[in-house]
């Protein structure tokens, strides 16, 4: 049955809701975006509207993840590495089903461009150093290279030992980058 009268949002939410279903029983290579309509009750033309790729809706929901993140981290009020890296862990573990899906269907990749643009990858380094601009683009890397080892052991390390590696190898200087304090 074809969806009328929904907003934008809602549409995007059906469609990325049906290709993470279609993932779990098909191969992502075979998915189609006819596919992808039938399952979400929508046209072609409403999934264009929203989407271009599927990669594109990966990478949005991504995203959303991550402002889920930061909009917990900023509700908490604090500047606490640990409870920022505690965060972002927890968060990414409400949301273990999907994450471990899109890592065994091999988008996972997706992630880094997702990062780069949280972290404001342009926007720290535009004016920075070079060495700025390496230390930015080396902790981002750090982060997703992290969670993709993560996605790899199944998230088996709880977002508590998560957040304790991660700061195990973190120097407070080297978090001037994100306004945050080791306590």
């Amino acid at each position: 049955m074809r969806k009328k009268n929904l907003t934008g949002e809602r549409i995007a939410s059906y469609i990325t809701r049906a290709l993470l279903i279609l993932m779990k029983s098909e191969p992502y290579a075979r998915i189609t975006i006819a596919d992808i309509t039938k399952k979400a009750g929508v046209d072609r033309t409403t999934y264009y509207r929203h989407f271009s790729s599927k990669e594109e809706i990966l990478s949005k929901y991504l995203d959303a993840v991550m402002q889920e993140f930061l909009d917990a981290y900023q509700k908490a009020g604090s500047t606490d590495f640990t409870q920022y890296t505690l965060t972002i862990f927890r968060t990414m573990h409400l949301h273990r089903d999907d994450l471990l899906l899109i890592h065994r269907t091999g988008q996972s990749y997706l992630l880094l461009g997702v990062l780069s643009k949280r972290f404001l990858l342009d926007e720290c380094t535009k004016n920075a150093t070079v060495e700025k601009q390496y230390e930015v683009s080396y902790t981002i890397g750090g982060i997703y290279n992290n969670c993709i080892l993560w996605f790899s052991r199944g998230m088996k390390e709880t977002p508590e030992q998560m957040s304790r590696i991660a700061l195990s190898f973190k120097t407070e200087e080297s978090l001037t980058m994100l306004n945050v304090s080791i306590d």
